[in-house]
């Protein structure tokens, strides 16, 4: 929601064009951020010592939406008043009816997510490049705790995708959902 209060305020003061202003009205949103993974892990690991080790233990969900809500035509030249800091209100870009089915297909999504027979096989199919940065990151900090010198590697260029899109999060955590 913050994402999109942001581009109707640019639009309505005409910093995004007509021709951009369209494209985002129409575009899917895709979010991701990290999930805390250790309630998926072996629980008998776990609880063997497996609670002990250090370990990063997250995995990402990613989220689309169909397109970001925008006020109904004509609600402008009746409410123009009615904007917060230059920006339609929550109520008329999501009446609450609209807001519900939308979250609830959210929670579909993440539910098929971390439901899914895959979802290890999911969280260890990263691009090269992470794991090869992760590894990287591992014995710098490897290094770091013995107190040998390290210098800084180069971290690889992750690709990018070949469709223009708008990226408007990532790194927002869904917190504890076990």
């Amino acid at each position: 929601m913050g994402s999109t209060r942001v581009l109707h305020r640019r639009y309505l003061r005409g910093e995004i064009s007509e021709e951009e202003w369209r494209r985002n009205r129409t575009q899917p949103f895709h979010s991701a951020g990290p999930i805390n993974f250790r309630p998926f892990l072996d629980q008998e690991w776990y609880e063997n010592g497996g609670a002990e080790v250090v370990m990063l233990g997250i995995n990402f969900y990613f989220i689309t939406i169909p397109s970001m809500p925008t006020i109904p035509g004509g609600w402008l030249s009746q409410h123009g008043s009615e904007l917060e800091d230059g920006t339609p209100p929550f109520s008329a870009l999501f009446p609450h009816d609209r807001f519900v089915r939308r979250a609830q297909a959210v929670k579909k999504q993440l539910k098929h997510t971390l439901t899914h027979p895959l979802i290890y096989e999911i969280a260890t199919a990263l691009p090269p490049e992470r794991a090869i940065g992760a590894k990287a990151a591992a014995e710098r900090w490897k290094k770091l705790q013995t107190g040998e010198e390290s210098e800084e590697t180069e971290k690889p260029t992750l690709r990018s995708p070949a469709l223009e899109f708008t990226f408007h999060n990532g790194g927002s955590s869904l917190g504890n959902v076990s």
